[in-house]
């Protein structure tokens, strides 16, 4: 590849981690490259409208036109489209809303949804990204992690309860949340596994807290662990690729 190109987007990917504007110097230290390497690949970024600058501040963030990119990517991603039918049979088989998520840094991103037809129902928009302590969906795809992946992402965690949540999910096999405590949902969630038994994704519902009834429990836990089956079948559909026997 092009060090021009390479360079440009490992800036853009650093710009976009930040989460908030960032100076040059800040920049530069960031991606272990001079001042004027920086300066003359963000003028291009800028130029090509993927970067906005802050006059007052002297700093540069992302542009929407990264965020309008993303959302045409989401909707024709592949596996996105293969796992709709399963979150809809999710909807079905609970009355509640589903959801896939997939590990970003330290974050989960909402990559697809599916919703029940009803007036009150649990709204997650696509392509949001959480703490992935903040949802048991992030919990329950953590704990599937590889030990060292996972003694990572706790290193960088504040949350004093998330050692035992992690705990009960891997030893369950199910992250349950029967309220949250900002957005009044409840939440159960399984972890994806490949073939090579490793992580994927996470897979799981929600709804209003005041729908979480433990006599609908099992039933409901089993409908996840079955749709996150379900789902490995999905991704290695698509891993496989065409049949060209």
């Amino acid at each position: 590849m092009d060090s021009t190109l390479l360079k440009g987007l490992t800036l853009l990917e650093a710009i976009v981690a930040e989460g908030h504007p960032i100076g040059i110097s800040a920049l530069a230290r960031r991606v272990d490259l001079p001042k004027s390497n920086v300066h003359r690949s963000i003028s291009a970024l800028r130029e090509g409208g993927y970067v906005n600058f802050d006059a007052e501040s002297r700093r540069y963030y992302p542009s929407l036109k990264l965020a309008q990119m993303g959302r045409r990517v989401n909707a024709g991603f592949p596996f996105r489209m293969a796992i709709l039918p399963v979150l809809r049979e999710l909807v079905a088989a609970t009355g509640e809303s589903a959801h896939f998520v997939l590990l970003d840094g330290d974050s989960v991103v909402f990559v697809a949804n599916a919703r029940p037809d009803t007036t009150v129902a649990s709204v997650i928009p696509d392509s949001l990204s959480l703490r992935w302590e903040d949802t048991a969906l992030g919990v329950a795809l953590v704990s599937a992690l590889p030990p060292e992946d996972r003694a990572r992402l706790l290193a960088r965690t504040e949350t004093p309860t998330i050692r035992d949540w992690l705990a009960r999910t891997e030893r369950d096999g199910i992250a349950q949340l029967p309220r949250h405590a900002t957005r009044r949902i409840f939440e159960l969630a399984a972890p994806v596994r490949s073939g090579w038994d490793t992580v994927i994704g996470a897979i799981g519902i929600t709804g209003p807290s005041m729908r979480f009834d433990d006599a609908k429990l099992p039933d409901r836990i089993s409908a996840v662990t079955s749709a996150a089956r379900i789902a490995f079948t999905a991704h290695e559909g698509l891993s496989a690729g065409p049949d060209h026997g």
